[in-house]
């Protein structure tokens, strides 16, 4: 009986033959495999062992053959890279084929005082309602016009960007993602990768490396970028800032809802919550567009168009700092009745496909901003990666503008949504 992997598609099994290499004898059962064992190709369990074709067997067999002794090197796109970063981040995430946080993921569930990963505080229920707030709206299809391409170049702090699409600002490889790489080297993916593909990349800081080194990668990269800093004492914001504008940094952000970050107070690194007098003050210390991260209530985006911010970027941190919060989606319609036009919109929150770019265009926002899908890419292939995983998001955008009868992004309103 022949057997594949259904969750890789690659990894194929002989009952007969066993697999000696991953310690499995001749004639062994695909229901006798012991439960510690993993396929060796995506490190997933036994279940996802299914009977396949001997025609089937004999193809992966001999594809997988052809790439071990170099005849046929595997094809780099986002499967590889995907897989890849399965390996690095063996029990902190499963890599699975929809990141949304739910109760079977690898990444969900209480971590009893064990660093949360890539997953969700408390019981993972915010960053699984940010994948069920996208989920409340169907977008409509058009398709008796005129064919047309699609305008998807957008603007944001006065700089053109080929599609309105960022990433988050991530950090913390060794708190979060099994010490992979150094840190220095994944901002460098997800600065360089931005950069490649025609956006803007965003990278935080964490408790684990100097409070200044996504602001130097950014220095590195010619000033393309944005750093992203945690709410630190007033004064250390202030240093940094002076920083950030030494660097010529595109803007500078602030991680507000850093203050309730468990990673920054077990290293014994204070961060704090911040008045509008301290949003003020740090907006009025530097020349370049300041926006402050975290908003997830309309009267805290008050606030911040209040202090003069160029930016509100509204985000629950990924589902990471508070349990059984609201999803960001939920909150962005009224945030955009006020402030749409005023003040640049920046929302995260298990943005994956071009079509939840588009969804929360819809709804009013400037830029959608995607965190954990660049994270695998960064780890497993560096900016090429990050570049690839853009590149997959704007195709997908590509086709629901038109799909939806979108020639331009300022056609997208909440005409083309359907709430449910």
């Amino acid at each position: 009986m022949y057997f594949i992997c259904t969750y890789c598609n690659a990894y194929v099994y002989d009952k007969k033959e066993g697999d000696p290499e991953s310690g499995l004898a001749p004639g062994t059962a695909v229901s006798d495999i012991p439960e510690e064992w993993r396929c060796p190709i995506c490190d997933q369990p036994r279940e996802y062992m299914q009977e396949t074709t001997e025609e089937i067997f004999l193809e992966k067999k001999s594809r997988t053959r052809k790439r071990k002794d170099g005849s046929e090197p595997e094809k780099k796109d986002l499967t590889y890279f995907r897989a890849i970063s399965r390996s690095m981040l063996t029990g902190l995430c499963g890599v699975h084929p929809v990141c949304d946080g739910a109760r079977d993921r690898v990444c969900a569930g209480q971590k009893y005082g064990k660093p949360l990963g890539v997953g969700g505080a408390g019981q993972g229920n915010t960053f699984h309602a940010n994948f069920l707030a996208l989920q409340k709206y169907k977008l409509k299809q058009k398709v008796v016009k005129e064919h047309y391409e699609p305008e998807m170049k957008s603007e944001i702090f006065g700089m053109e960007i080929v599609a309105p699409v960022l990433g988050c600002s991530i950090s913390g490889v060794k708190a979060s993602m099994n010490d992979a790489i150094p840190e220095a080297e994944f901002y460098r993916g997800l600065l360089q990768g931005a950069q490649k593909f025609g956006t803007i990349g965003l990278v935080g800081n964490t408790a684990a490396v100097p409070d200044h080194l996504g602001i130097d990668m950014v220095k590195e990269n010619g000033g393309w970028g944005i750093a992203v800093f945690k709410p630190q004492s007033q004064d250390r914001l202030l240093e940094l800032f002076k920083l950030a504008e030494e660097y010529d940094a595109i803007a500078i952000g602030v991680d507000l809802d850093g203050c309730g970050s468990a990673i920054w107070a077990a290293k014994g690194k204070p961060v704090y919550s911040k008045n509008p007098g301290e949003l003020k003050e740090l907006v009025d210390s530097t020349s370049k567009p300041v926006f402050f991260k975290g908003i997830m209530t309309l009267e805290d985006a008050l606030a911040v168009a209040d202090s003069g911010a160029a930016g509100v970027y509204l985000s629950n941190h990924g589902g990471r700092v508070l349990d059984s919060g609201q999803g960001v989606v939920e909150i962005l319609p009224d945030v955009a009745a006020e402030l749409k036009g005023k003040i640049t919109i920046m929302v995260d929150g298990a943005i994956r496909t071009g079509y939840d770019v588009l969804k929360v265009i819809a709804l009013g926002a400037d830029t959608a901003h995607i965190g954990r899908p660049l994270l695998r890419m960064s780890l497993a292939g560096g900016g090429d990666a990050v570049r690839l995983y853009y590149n997959y998001v704007k195709g997908d955008l590509r086709r629901a503008m038109i799909m939806t009868g979108c020639k331009t992004l300022k056609e997208a309103t909440p005409n083309i949504l359907v709430p449910i």
